[in-house]
Formats: structure tokens, sequence, C-alpha cells
């Protein structure tokens, strides 16, 4: 049984050596989205799916509810907690093209 498993899983590994070579990913959806405006009231768990591979945002939660980067490599939250300083990473484009 343990020698099926592992040619089994080295057969998947092995199979998925050009995946990484792809530039593109096409993600199907049963349903359709009802709008692409992530300030719209959101419609589900379909929202989740299209905007989390379409939008990033400064930062994100794990799992677990920590704050981690995303668009931003680092933040500064001020003394009076009301302004927040976010430092970008290297390599951010935005959908104009600039950096």
């Amino acid at each position: 049984m343990l020698k099926k498993l592992i040619m089994t899983t080295a057969i998947l590994v092995l199979s998925t050596g050009n995946l990484w070579a792809k530039t593109d990913i096409t993600v199907a959806l049963q349903l359709e989205p009802p709008h692409l405006d992530p300030t719209s009231a959101a419609a589900g768990a379909i929202d989740s799916v299209l905007y989390s591979n379409v939008f990033e945002g400064l930062t994100r939660f794990t799992s677990d509810g920590a704050i981690v980067p995303g668009l931003a490599s680092s933040w500064v939250i001020s003394d009076d907690g009301l302004s927040y300083t976010f430092t970008l990473r290297n390599g951010v484009t935005f959908h104009d093209g600039t950096t």
C-alpha cells in the first residue's frame, strides 16, 4: 500500500513540472460574478474567489488571523493610531503601468 502511495505521489509531482513555466492561469467558476466592484455588497463565496485572484490588498489575513504583507512590504502606524504609512514592495505595477 505504501509503495503505491509513493509511486502515485511521485507521478503527480513529476507530471506538474511544466506547470511553473506557464504565465497564464484559467480559473473556472460555476457561477457568474454579479460585478467586479470590490466596494459593493458582497454576493457570497463567488466574490471571495474572484477578488482573491484579481485584486491584492496592502495586507492580508492568514488563516489564524495574523496580518501579513500583501502589496506592502512594511507599514508604520502613527502614535495616535490615525495614520498608516505603507511601503510598497519592489516590483509592484499598477493597472495603468505605473510602478
